[in-house]
């Protein structure tokens, strides 16, 4: 093997030395979530379902939708929105909540991040789980595209990963940004065609906006999937891998360059 490809593979190498403390970290974060907590797990379910029975609720009996298939519309939209919102709102006090860890031993600082990415992820997979089962009588349609989901959800994961890496450093020294994104949060789902389709907008600048939105873009490639029953089209793929990309570089550019010095602030 050549020393290029050495030099590429050597830090998953070395992470994954520390495999078991990422683990330690993930099972001491889901327990302590639930300490004491009767259901357990299962009140990890308990927010994602009561928000999306209540849109169901409003959107089917209050401003009723003709869209085919809306309920499942919907759902797909909610779901992965609450993973999104659910990474997002908890990464700002990442870095700050396990600064005692961080000062006591070394170990790569992207691990604590990433550890919360899988926690939350772990969590995440009973409700799509539960999605799933659900899917057939919503009216969905199993299709070979489906078998794309996977590498869909990757993209999605990266991007929201490089979100978190530049959150987590920010906060630090800027503690407004974790309210600045509880209020963001709640206008970006607003902003994203979730509950609604892209359809419904009829202003040309609007729409233009929107589906140049990388959250529109996840949005609109989950509905093709799960609720069109096709493929995404090949430039909303691509147009949300470089997204993905771009959120990547940022954030672990961001991470690494400023996480060392921000250990003794934390």
């Amino acid at each position: 093997m050549s020393a290029s490809a050495l030099n590429l593979f050597a830090p998953v190498a070395r992470w994954w030395a520390y495999r078991d403390l990422v683990r330690n970290l993930v099972s001491k974060e889901i327990k302590i979530r639930y300490q004491g907590a009767a259901l357990g797990f299962a009140w990890s379910l308990m927010n994602p379902l009561m928000i999306t029975l209540m849109y169901l609720v409003v959107f089917t009996y209050v401003f009723r939708s003709n869209l085919p298939h809306y309920p499942l519309f919907m759902v797909v939209g909610i779901i992965h929105w609450n993973l999104f919102s659910m990474l997002v709102m908890q990464s700002s006090e990442i870095l700050v909540g396990n600064s005692d860890l961080l000062k006591k031993i070394y170990f790569p600082r992207l691990l604590v991040p990433f550890s919360s990415l899988l926690v939350n992820a772990t969590l995440w997979l009973m409700a799509l789980g539960i999605m799933l089962l659900m899917f057939t009588p919503l009216g969905g349609t199993w299709h070979w595209g489906m078998l794309l989901y996977p590498f869909y959800l990757l993209l999605f994961l990266g991007f929201t990963f490089g979100i978190m890496l530049t959150l987590c450093v920010l906060y630090v020294d800027f503690r407004d940004i974790k309210h600045l994104v509880e209020v963001f949060i709640q206008l970006l789902f607003w902003a994203t065609p979730i509950i609604y389709p892209i359809t419904r907008i009829h202003h040309p600048a609007m729409v233009m906006i929107m589906k140049a939105s990388p959250l529109a873009e996840f949005t609109l490639i989950f509905q093709s999937l799960f609720w069109k029953g096709a493929v995404p089209p090949w430039n909303l793929t691509l147009a949300f891998a470089g997204w993905a990309l771009l959120s990547l570089a940022v954030g672990l550019t961001l991470f690494y360059r400023r996480g060392a010095m921000l250990i003794e602030r934390l």
